[in-house]
């Protein structure tokens, strides 16, 4: 009995041995694979992070447009709105001179504004924070 009893141990280690080498080289297997993606989701990451970038850029540049584009209606709406509130004091100028040349001044500084707004252009882009 004790000769089967060595034949069984043998083979066991043998097959044990072997389950072994055969879960090590899976590991290395696993391992570069794992090193493979870690290396690809580092490289989308970079990419990633120069889109989301790029669409920053474009949104500062759409938002100086649309900055843009309703800075004059904006002025525009101040001119108007000094001129409206001058009409009471023009058509009633027997009572008080002194608020329609408040009104007058109002609407000529809104001017003044629009015309050195329109000069002096955009601002620099390193000019904001």
């Amino acid at each position: 009995m004790s000769l089967l009893l060595q034949i069984v141990l043998s083979l066991s280690i043998v097959t044990v041995t072997v389950l072994l080498g055969l879960l090590l080289v899976q590991a290395r297997r696993t391992a570069a694979s794992v090193e493979r993606l870690a290396e690809s989701a580092a490289q989308d990451l970079h990419q990633m992070a120069g889109d989301v970038h790029e669409v920053r850029l474009k949104v500062v540049e759409v938002a100086d447009l649309a900055r843009g584009a309703f800075e004059l209606p904006s002025t525009l709406t101040q001119v108007v709105a000094g001129v409206v509130r001058g009409m009471p004091g023009f058509f009633a100028r027997r009572r008080s001179s002194g608020r329609f040349l408040e009104a007058l001044l109002t609407g000529i500084q809104s001017a003044v504004h629009l015309l050195r707004g329109r000069k002096a252009g955009p601002p620099e882009e390193g000019s904001r924070a």
